[in-house]
């Protein structure tokens, strides 16, 4: 302060017509200045007023009583927007859950004032305008999104709905249904689940059968379409669902006047923790009734197409928000026959990656029974809501795990390019002096799901109380998945260095001990998310555990590449990232170099340590040159050699006369498969075989087989010991083709086509380009179907695709599009050629209404994109 009074006096100015404003953020200064351990930080604040008191030239003002003296002061034209971070607001904006955020207060505020308009003098005003002004405050939205965490996130984001509540209820006005039922907790069940169950979905309750599942009463009455309970439970693959209720047996001795049944069950998005999520529905589909959670997944008991033996079919619908005044609700999928069934029961078996679940994920359940006029929405009305309180289901870890590497890294190499000191705030001493960010060991295994990567390190403590268990570390994994057109040299943000061409990344996943900042980006759309990645840290045994998902890091574990690196967590730093400098003081680490000072960029690498199989860090970390304007260039370790494993065995697909069996192996192997009926004993003379061929992902489709007959499957490779498999063939005869629905092109810029298309079970794939098969897949394992195609030519193109399920059903479809790379796209004209391998007759009722709709439905096919959506005007007509 001294310093800018001399220079106002050397500029000849008066220093007393001048305002010095000093402005503190409360929890930074607390923070930066290590007072937050020290009495709340009261000593400092006596100190810095003390001072100034005290001071023989300084007078302490207020910004009113300043202006209080006629000063002649400058006039303001414009203030630019920006912050100070980085200038910009994308600390508070631009996250789909900050985006939530900043609609919902607007939609408030919009309610406020149309109300206000109406109702002038409403005593209850000044009170809802009270809670909007404090919901408008710009620290509620600092808290949402991935950037920033403060480990209570979810109170922060109560606290922020219950002035967004206020304002509603203070002029009486109808909370949103994002507002209610906020505190609600799971209901407790009668039984709790205790562990796999194994049903037969024939609508049968068969004594023992739902052992194991979560059981729960409905306590209010449905009236014609009553739900007494219903059960949950699950095996490794599947949830299973039987609800008690009203059959269609007794619909016929009740008046329903011509409307249908519906008997719905919902789920909530898989762990959700607020309801900050896009694309959700907070609402029943007929009668509009708050459901009390976000649900993004709606699986219905297909009524229509309910066989005398009392087999059926679900369909599956998936949200998408609210458009106008009607929440959005689109089919996406089928399931095959028998995949429901109804007699005395209803049971369900519903697909964990259907509705987004896997292991360790968590959702959230009702069951609502209702009578519908027409499949438009809201025209019905809801009968039951069972439970009462939304039912949990917390599916455990069931993963078999196969160690892949154990590489140990040098230890005590945390000193970057070699001389990297520690901050010098007592946050950061050890009891051994240093190994914070001292990687010691790397273990990566990998499940039928999921991959693991476990890191040790030197020291951790969890001083600052984060969510994830670990306060200090910041930890980046960067896949090298191979050869690819889209492969990512820039490191994320902060990191301050760049991966060698040779290495360049198509995944990266960073973690820290926020939950926040836990996020995986995909080199080709350059998308962020969360979703797919747990991190976790164990202080008792110093590691980091990042667990993510082969939908995010890809199928082949083994044959990818790593750079995995780590420094010091910021959460105010750059990509969370702490700073090393040349000279390290009280939150900055030393040893580095300062910014350039032509352009105040860091060059020097904020990463502490390289897991690698030998040296070279040292190498890399220092190859950076501030005056030059050049990274450090970082690769990393290959995989071994791995032993040969078998893992992940699984039944897919049963029907009545085949079975299609998956695997995988840990080295690409050539694997057979020897089956028999398990009534006999095995042996090698009597088992079939059948081979794969070389890979490390395995499926095989057995035919032949006999009606209802239990079998035995033995999986054998190289080196490894046999896995065994059993499975039942069905009893029901498959005779109904999957249904082709979505079938979509996109020409890409250098004139390749992506195709996709979804079944409504699994099946196989053939796709036809002008009559030219140019790729087949015979293994009925897929419901989402994508290939994209070499580089075509320009010109009118005609596709047809053929999938077949198990049981050998075969359904078509076929596409018209043009390439024109030069002179842009033209609009795919969809075409449907239906060429079903089973009597018109034999069809599914979905597949009938298709033809009968014909010529008429073409058009209006042609502007949804065979979108299936449960609304309409008409009971007659499902496709609108």
């Amino acid at each position: 302060i001294d310093n800018v009074r001399q220079q106002l006096l050397d500029e000849g100015e008066d220093p007393s017509e001048h305002l010095l404003t000093v402005a503190l953020d409360g929890e930074n200064w607390m923070f930066m200045s290590e007072f937050q351990h020290h009495d709340n930080a009261r000593p400092f604040m006596a100190e810095w007023y003390g001072r100034l008191a005290d001071h023989p030239t300084i007078v302490t003002t207020t910004p009113s009583e300043f202006l209080e003296k006629n000063t002649t002061l400058p006039e303001i034209q414009a203030i630019g927007t920006g912050s100070w971070i980085d200038g910009t607001l994308r600390t508070w904006a631009g996250e789909e859950e900050e985006s939530l955020g900043w609609q919902r207060l607007i939609e408030a505020r919009q309610e406020l004032v149309a109300f206000e308009e109406v109702n002038p003098n409403h005593p209850g005003l000044t009170a809802a305008w009270e809670s909007l002004y404090i919901a408008e405050g710009s620290d509620w939205y600092w808290w949402y999104g991935l950037d920033q965490d403060s480990g209570y996130d979810e109170n922060w984001d109560v606290l922020f709905k219950v002035h967004l509540s206020n304002i509603y209820r203070a002029v009486n006005l109808e909370l949103p249904p994002y507002l209610q039922d906020l505190w609600t907790n799971p209901a407790i069940p009668t039984t709790p689940a205790s562990g796999i169950i194994e049903p037969m979905i024939d609508g049968v309750a068969l004594p023992g059968e739902w052992d194991g599942s979560a059981q729960y009463d409905a306590p209010v009455s449905g009236g014609t379409f009553d739900i007494d309970q219903f059960f949950i439970g699950y095996d490794s693959s599947n949830v299973f669902v039987r609800i008690d209720a009203d059959t269609p047996t007794d619909f016929e001795t009740q008046s329903s006047n011509g409307d249908a049944p519906d008997l719905a069950i919902y789920f909530m998005q898989p762990n959700a923790v607020n309801f900050n999520e896009a694309e959700t529905n907070f609402r029943t589909y007929y009668g509009n009734q708050i459901l009390g959670f976000p649900s993004k997944y709606m699986v219905a008991f297909d009524f229509d197409t309910l066989r005398d033996d009392g087999r059926a079919k679900w369909n599956l619908f998936t949200a998408k928000g609210k458009t106008g005044e009607q929440e959005q609700w689109v089919l996406s999928g089928s399931s095959s026959l028998g995949d429901c069934a109804v007699d005395d029961v209803y049971e369900f078996m519903i697909p964990w990656s259907e509705i987004g679940l896997s292991p360790r994920y968590s959702t959230r359940v009702k069951v609502v029974s209702a009578w519908a006029e027409s499949l438009a929405y809201g025209d019905g009305i809801d009968m039951e809501i069972a439970p009462p309180a939304p039912a949990e289901l917390v599916l455990p870890d069931l993963e078999e795990w196969v160690t892949l590497l154990v590489l140990n890294d040098t230890i005590g190499d945390e000193t970057g390019d070699g001389d990297y000191t520690y901050p010098l705030s007592s946050d950061f001493v050890t009891p051994n002096n240093g190994g914070l960010w001292d990687a010691q060991k790397l273990t990566i295994r990998q499940s039928a799901w999921n991959a693991q990567f476990i890191l040790e390190v030197g020291e951790m403590t969890d001083i600052w109380g984060l969510s994830n268990g670990f306060s200090h570390q910041i930890v980046q994994i960067y896949v090298d998945q191979g050869n690819t057109s889209y492969g990512s040299t820039d490191m994320l943000d902060g990191a301050n260095a760049e991966i060698h061409p040779d290495w360049a990344w198509e995944v990266a996943v960073s973690g820290t001990g926020e939950p926040g900042a836990v996020m995986a980006v995909q080199s080709l759309t350059g998308s962020t998310s969360s979703r797919g990645v747990d991190v976790s840290g164990d202080a008792a045994t110093k590691t980091i555990t990042f667990t993510v998902s082969k939908d995010v890091i890809g199928d082949d574990i083994p044959n990818y590449r790593y750079i995995v690196v780590v420094g010091s967590q910021d959460g105010f730093g750059t990509g969370k990232w702490r700073d090393v400098d040349a000279t390290a003081s009280t939150w900055t680490l030393g040893g580095g170099s300062n910014p350039a000072l032509d352009d105040g960029i860091d060059y020097d690498p904020n990463v502490i340590d390289i897991v690698l199989d030998g040296d070279g860090q040292e190498t890399m970390l220092s190859s950076y040159d501030v005056d030059g304007h050049v990274y450090a260039q970082l690769t990393g370790f290959e995989m071994p050699e791995v032993p040969q494993q078998i893992f992940g065995a699984s039944v897919d697909t049963v029907t009545s006369n085949s079975a299609v069996l998956t695997w995988s192996t840990t080295v690409a192997d050539a694997t057979s498969i020897q089956y028999t009926t398990s009534e006999n004993e095995p042996t090698d003379s009597m088992l079939q075989n059948q081979w794969t061929e070389l890979g490390t992902d395995h499926a095989i489709t057995l035919t032949g087989l006999e009606v209802n007959t239990s079998y035995w499957a033995y999986i054998r490779a190289n080196d490894t010991a046999d896995v065994l498999v059993t499975f039942t063939t069905s009893n029901i005869v498959d005779l109904t083709p999957p249904e082709l629905l979505n079938l979509e092109v996109e020409v890409l810029d250098d004139g390749k086509a992506r195709i996709s298309w979804y079944t409504s079970e699994s099946s196989t794939e053939e796709i036809f380009l002008d009559d030219t098969l140019v790729f087949s897949n015979q293994f009925a394992t897929k419901k989402n179907h994508e290939y994209v195609s070499e580089p075509l030519s320009n010109g009118d193109w005609t596709l047809v695709v053929k999938s077949s399920d198990a049981s050998g059903n075969m359904n078509s479809s076929t596409l018209s599009f043009t390439v024109d790379v030069s002179n842009g796209i033209d609009p795919v004209d969809p075409v449907v050629d239906t060429d079903d391998s089973v009597d018109e007759d034999k069809s599914s009722l979905s597949s009938s209404a298709l033809m009968q709709i014909g010529g008429l439905m073409v058009i209006l096919l042609i502007l949804i994109a065979f979108i299936r959506v449960r609304r309409g005007e008409s009971g007659d007509d499902e496709w609108v």
